[in-house]
């Protein structure tokens, strides 16, 4: 996993910067939903509504593809309304977009309902990719109508589809609720239109409070699920509950209660335990509610599983958490007062917060510098190939307001730099070609450029992580793990590495990937390809 060099060198000081936020472009439309379809494409998807930027047909794009290089963006065209949809990866790259709301039409925009649609992008580089759908055929439809869904990748590649209400509204309720699972793309041996989701009772068990349920694939091949304060095991094979989980303390942290979620970056040196930490929420459905500063750790590797309590530096609602190149956890957005929905939250949160897993209970918070920019309800933040932090959105509007309002339509975007893009270090580079596809359990032979070896012996991480599909606070199959790796041979300040890929889909679900490669704490440029 590491290869420490001699002891007559001393250890890199922590890096004294903070970080630093910077606005670097313009989405054009809201960033509800974004996805990292290639190394340097986002697609940024919106609901139907007015905003500013124009398809050629005049009415306004709610769509777009944004180019990381020059921060331009391309407007898309979509039939469906994409309003609190899901997502995922398929093994090949295809990125799949399901649910949304219901049909809209005015003077600025039209749009088909979507709480059924299937929407498939296949990403390219040379800006010719469009959407694709079908909504009136049942292969390209969803077995019933789904708002705020969750998709996950599950190692087989195929997608879970995991639950949302059958309307657009403020919180779910029994009659509104679709406690349904389904799988996508659906059995070969099904007729479309002959395709049944499967019940599940723990999505009865979680309501109200359990739109945008958060799952993770784990090593054993089931799925962990939490909404509300619920969490379980369940075996979607066999379509059954493996365990239930005792309730985190504390209060809800889902839809309209919204925490912060995420799966701990795996470790081989610690069997690839999975450690899944949730943190923020608030406490009641009311605007004068005070967010939840509390988290729970849960190592699902215990032989009896339970929830280690923590503190945040502030209470946080509505909250981004992403797995940063170093393997920390950058917490940022939200708000510290309210719920989540339009107007509903205040007191915004300019300052981000860093968790280090591997520090002792209590001390594993520190905070970073400041944005001045608000990140409300429909705010998203991800990791990018080059180790900084793309962030955007924020719109508690239920349409577009650019004035007069507390929080108007945001359409920044800013850049945040981690203070591990600011030591006194030079930046590692892979130097090596690595294959467009790579192979579980391979072996792939890796030379690394750590540039300057005269402060520091090459202390050298692997890390790959897929990114993702965000939107509401919920980064949906996002994971992240550090890889086995040996020097093979040395010139120099060039060193080539046997870097093992994971061993199996269970560990890391195939699909695109980026890797990585981290010289005593400082990130190279990742690498891209697809794991399969």
């Amino acid at each position: 996993m590491t290869t420490p060099g001699p002891n007559d060198k001393p250890r890199p000081i922590p890096s004294l910067p903070k970080g630093a936020f910077k606005v670097v472009g313009n989405t054009g439309v809201a960033a509800q939903h974004i996805a990292l379809v290639t190394p340097t494409k986002m697609l940024i998807i919106d609901k139907a509504e007015a905003n500013p930027v124009k398809l050629p047909s005049g009415i306004s794009a709610y769509n777009v593809e944004y180019d990381l290089t020059t921060n331009n963006i391309r407007l898309l065209d979509v039939k469906t309304n994409t309003f609190c949809s899901g997502g995922g990866f398929l093994p090949n790259g295809t990125m799949i977009s399901a649910g949304g709301a219901e049909a809209r039409q005015s003077r600025a925009f039209v749009t088909q309902g979507g709480f059924q649609s299937l929407r498939m992008w296949n990403p390219c580089d040379d800006e010719t990719c469009e959407w694709m759908e079908n909504p009136a055929d049942p292969a390209w439809t969803m077995t019933g109508n789904r708002w705020y869904v969750t998709i996950t990748t599950l190692p087989s590649g195929e997608l879970f589809v995991l639950g949302g209400s059958n309307e657009s509204l403020a919180i779910n309720r029994h009659a509104t609720n679709n406690p349904t699972w389904e799988i996508y793309p659906k059995p070969a041996n099904v007729k479309p239109a002959d395709y049944k989701p499967n019940f599940m009772q723990f999505m009865v068990d979680s309501l109200p409070n359990n739109l945008y349920p958060n799952v993770y694939s784990l090593p054993d091949g089931n799925v962990f699920i939490f909404a509300n304060q619920k969490s379980m095991i369940f075996n979607i094979a066999k379509n059954e509950v493996i365990k239930r989980m005792p309730d985190l303390p504390g209060g809800p942290r889902s839809y309209p209660l919204t925490g912060s979620h995420i799966l701990l970056p795996l470790d081989p040196a610690k069997n690839y335990a999975h450690e899944i930490l949730v943190c923020g929420g608030s406490e009641a459905q009311s605007q004068r509610a005070k967010a939840l500063q509390s988290c729970g750790r849960i190592n699902l590797a215990d032989a009896d599983p339970q929830w280690e309590m923590d503190e945040m530096p502030t209470p946080r609602l509505m909250g981004d958490a992403i797995a940063l190149a170093d393997g920390k956890i950058m917490f940022l957005n939200g708000c510290m007062t309210g719920y989540a929905g339009f107007r509903h939250g205040n007191d915004p949160i300019f300052t981000p917060a860093v968790y280090d897993p591997a520090a002792p209970l209590g001390s594993r918070f520190t905070e970073w510098e400041p944005s001045n920019i608000a990140r409300m309800y429909h705010s998203v933040a991800m990791l990018l190939p080059d180790g900084s932090v793309f962030v955007a959105g924020s719109n508690e509007n239920s349409e577009v307001r650019l004035k007069d309002v507390p929080y108007p339509t945001e359409y920044r975007v800013e850049n945040f730099t981690p203070p591990y893009l600011s030591t006194d270090l030079a930046r590692p580079e892979i130097v090596s070609k690595v294959a467009e596809k790579l192979a579980y359990a391979q072996k792939v032979s890796v030379t690394v450029d750590v540039k300057d070896t005269s402060k520091y012996e090459p202390e050298v991480v692997f890390m790959i992580g897929h990114r993702g599909f965000v939107t509401h606070s919920t980064h949906m199959s996002q994971r992240m793990t550090k890889l086995v790796s040996k020097v093979t041979h040395t010139a120099g300040t060039r060193i080539t590495y046997e870097v093992v890929m994971p061993p199996n889909a269970n560990i890391m679900p195939p699909g695109p990937h980026y890797m990585h490669m981290l010289n005593n704490g400082v990130p190279s440029v990742a690498v891209h390809f697809l794991l399969n």
